[in-house]
């Protein structure tokens, strides 16, 4: 028992280390990749968190010129941090019609990010953005609390492979992204390892972390060619929304590729749901093994397929769902202007939102199978052994 419990530390914490490097040198190496491009309208270092004290004046603008400002508020705040902390200052704040969505009304206490203006003689302030940090970290640590308490060592073991995911996203796919390199093949080398990772850190090296992964990454595979395949049938360019625009301008800086962006933004989708659907499969497998052990290979499989029917309709309901509510404003606008039905469906926003779910979709289907055949042929020799030698005992791993 000592010497399992001694094996099972010790590929938790060589999964940690090999974690640790990967995510260091391969940051390292795409960071020094990215090409770096300087604003001229923002500087960082001006951005100041403040907190409202007082409004002094709130007021609609009777000026018509003042290109489309609305409402002016005059407001008294002080500085909460870096070098102007604790400094009072007064700003005359002017809101656009969209701005006032954004941001208006405010009020004392407040807490609010201030940006700097050096005109020279004249300093002035502008409210860009509340502050949001605190509340999103405070829900955050509710997260992480309770989900150690209820899954206690998994819980924890969930928590830090969920920060080696968001690490490898954020840190290593999104510079790979700027870096202009083939992020098809990388985005798939990523859902290995994040596969890897979460599995082996959940339940050890075992058969089962294995069916789980070949069928998971199996799933993920048949997303990636329906979603590379559908791509091309559809001649979709990648350009989905405004904020896709502004990436084809850079691309004299930047040369990014938007079908890349697309294929990733499946995979990735869909990555969290399959591994579910395979986890789940492989582990009520396991379990079915175990508890019979006399259990036939065919039967297995066949089990495997009618768990995985009872989880197919709610992960791929999970799936579409996800993304009807990602496409729930554009589709507003659509019907608000009286698109024509026509017109809605071969929208390339809406093309690639289905595709994505559909892709999804599948992946998960043929995970299924591809989980349930995998766990069948690493337990076979372990089922004809134990019917063989002695039918009422358990089956080991």
């Amino acid at each position: 028992m000592r010497k399992k419990q001694g094996i099972t530390i010790a590929i938790y914490t060589i999964t940690i280390l090999i974690s640790l490097l990967i995510s260091y040198f391969g940051s390292l190496y795409y960071t020094s990749k990215m090409p770096v491009i300087e604003n001229p309208q923002y500087d960082s270092a001006q951005f100041h968190n403040a907190k409202i004290t007082a409004i002094i004046s709130d007021k609609p603008s009777n000026n018509e010129n003042d290109f489309g400002i609305v409402q002016e508020v005059i407001f008294k705040a002080t500085i909460s941090k870096g070098p102007y902390q604790h400094r009072e200052i007064t700003v005359r704040q002017q809101f656009t019609l969209q701005t006032m969505e954004e941001l208006y009304p405010i009020k004392a206490g407040d807490s609010v990010i201030l940006y700097r203006i050096d005109f020279g003689s004249n300093i002035e302030w502008v409210l860009v953005s509340y502050q949001r940090e605190s509340p999103l970290w405070f829900l955050s640590g509710i997260f992480v609390v309770l989900i150690i308490l209820f899954g206690r060592m998994k819980g924890f073991s969930s928590i830090v492979s969920l920060g080696f995911t968001i690490f490898a996203i954020f840190f290593i796919l999104i510079p790979a992204i700027l870096s202009n390199v083939n992020i098809y093949a990388l985005s798939l080398g990523i859902v290995l390892y994040v596969t890897l990772l979460t599995f082996i850190l959940l339940s050890g090296i075992s058969k089962k972390t294995i069916a789980a992964t070949v069928g998971c990454f199996g799933g993920i595979a048949v997303a990636a060619v329906i979603a590379y395949t559908w791509m091309e049938i559809m001649k979709m360019s990648g350009v989905l929304s405004d904020e896709y625009i502004y990436l084809i301008l850079l691309k004299d800086e930047i040369p990014i590729d938007l079908r890349g962006i697309m294929f990733i933004a499946v995979i990735i989708g869909a990555l969290g749901a399959i591994m579910d659907v395979s986890m789940s499969i492989a582990s009520a497998l396991e379990e079915i093994m175990i508890n019979s052990p006399n259990i036939k290979p065919a039967e297995v499989v066949t089990s495997g397929l009618n768990i995985g029917r009872d989880i197919m309709g709610t992960m791929s309901n999970t799936l579409i769902l996800a993304y009807i509510g990602s496409a729930l404003p554009f589709i507003l606008l659509l019907i608000i202007y009286a698109r024509p039905a026509s017109l809605l469906a071969n929208s390339e926003y809406i093309a690639s939102e289905i595709m994505q779910a559909v892709a999804g979709s599948l992946g998960i289907l043929f995970a299924m199978p591809i989980t349930a055949l995998t766990t069948a042929a690493l337990y076979k020799a372990s089922i004809k052994k134990v019917r063989n030698i002695d039918p009422n005992s358990e089956l080991k791993e």
